[in-house]
């Protein structure tokens, strides 16, 4: 669970998941929070931590900022970079708040760290439910999931999550207000042509394959990209490829999922969704600096967005020599096709940024009132960021490139520390 603020009911709801499997599967989770709040918040959510799993006999750790440095210092020792490599990762690893990436970056070395192979997430605004009457939970799906599809030698589950209820994941509120079609324009920038899209793609069965989970819950193959990363679990795929550490990036921690969708394996969705809620200042939009930070944000998504799409459409072309014998990925490929994307198609996006701006100015002239007020906040945010904001992608993308060709180095040096190490010394 990564979280940068209050996160006591997120955390009883998920510590409950824990604490209602069966015994022998309850102690092979390790219920791993990253924290990367202020002092005094993080206090608070370590006694709350704490309180709950001593109630439901969950095994916790709790990784804040000085924890994870220090363990992120001992990984890249013992992986033994070059010296430039060391602190380009290094950089990559160690970023301040506001990167969607790297509590799941965090999470995936832990894991290696202490040789669990299935990685299950849950956001910290987010609330899971038990079936009280079947024991059934997010959890014990995933888990029972991803188990058989380990068990299939690799053609089963890499992925299994479900979907939100409450908030929408993305908060467009004052856009809709106005009209539908300013949405619908936004996402549209970000749109390869028809000039640039090489490979047809196979259209999403009428009928799913379908299974039978624990408590009778159905879970469909998802062909469509609807299983939401902040109540899913992920097999292998993580030790593969990182998530984009980039700070300020809408949708940076999708890369791993979205490498499923392209090698066509398995992602599924089950019905046990979570509610998603908004912290008060949020649900009201009454900060104007968080205004400011997600209209940068999702700009630069924008633009991020468009390489990712022709980056896709590389990765469908070339499925066979990223993943050759259907068991080894070869990480170094798929670093290079992402830096050649980038590179080949440096104009590519240049159109967004100024199109974006366009469409939330034209929102504002429409409005009036508090809506209007909040437009003009996003507005000035987005002025300052379009001239920058292709350069700053670009440099997340090749800041990604190189952690990813390093990734299962960092893997493999967390697992051999971790042989003979304490997670607790990171506490």
């Amino acid at each position: 669970m990564p979280t940068n603020r209050p996160f006591e009911a997120a955390f009883r709801s998920v510590a409950a998941e824990v604490a209602a499997l069966p015994e022998e599967e309850r102690h092979q989770v390790t219920l791993l929070v990253v924290d990367d709040c202020p002092p005094q918040v993080s206090r608070a959510n370590q006694q709350a931590a704490e309180a709950a799993a001593a109630a439901g006999g969950v095994r916790v750790h709790v990784l804040g900022v000085d924890g994870w440095r220090r363990l992120a210092h001992d990984v890249l020792a013992t992986a033994a970079l070059p010296p430039a490599e060391h602190t380009l990762v290094r950089h990559a690893l160690c970023k301040p708040t506001g990167s969607y990436g790297a509590g799941p970056n965090k999470a995936a070395l832990v894991a290696a760290y202490v040789g669990a192979h299935t990685l299950h997430r849950r956001d910290s605004d987010q609330i899971t439910q038990v079936d009280p009457a079947s024991g059934a939970s997010p959890l014990r799906i995933e888990a029972e999931l991803l188990d058989r599809g380990a068990a299939a030698g690799g053609k089963g589950a890499y992925c299994v999550g479900s979907s939100l209820t409450g908030r929408p994941t993305r908060d467009r509120r004052d856009l809709l207000h106005r009209s539908e079609e300013y949405v619908h324009r936004i996402d549209a920038l970000s749109r390869l042509s028809p000039a640039e899209t090489r490979v047809a793609r196979p259209a999403a069965p009428a009928r799913p394959e379908e299974t039978t989970a624990h408590g009778g819950v159905t879970a469909r193959r998802d062909h469509t990209g609807t299983v939401e990363m902040g109540i899913a679990a992920v097999r292998r795929v993580h030790e593969w490829i990182p998530e984009m550490p980039a700070v300020g990036v809408l949708g940076s921690d999708y890369f791993q999922k979205g490498l499923l969708y392209q090698l066509e394996l398995p992602v599924w969705h089950h019905g046990m969704t979570a509610g998603h809620h908004y912290e008060p200042w949020r649900a009201e939009q009454s900060s104007a600096e968080h205004l400011s930070w997600y209209a940068r944000a999702e700009l630069r998504y924008a633009v991020l967005r468009k390489h990712w799409n022709a980056f896709n459409e590389a990765l469908m072309t070339q499925r066979d020599l990223l993943l050759p014998d259907g068991q080894h990925f070869d990480t170094r490929a798929y670093a290079e096709f992402l830096l050649d994307t980038v590179e080949r198609g440096a104009e590519r996006a240049a159109a967004i940024p100024s199109a974006f701006v366009a469409v939330y100015r034209e929102a504002a002239a429409t409005a009036s009132g508090d809506v209007r007020c909040r437009l003009d906040v996003r507005v000035a945010a987005l002025e300052a960021e379009a001239g920058t904001v292709e350069q700053y992608v670009a440099d997340a993308i090749r800041e990604f490139a190189a952690l990813t060709r390093r990734w299962p180095a960092l893997v493999a040096a967390a697992g051999r520390l971790g042989a003979d190490g304490d997670l607790g010394q990171y506490a």
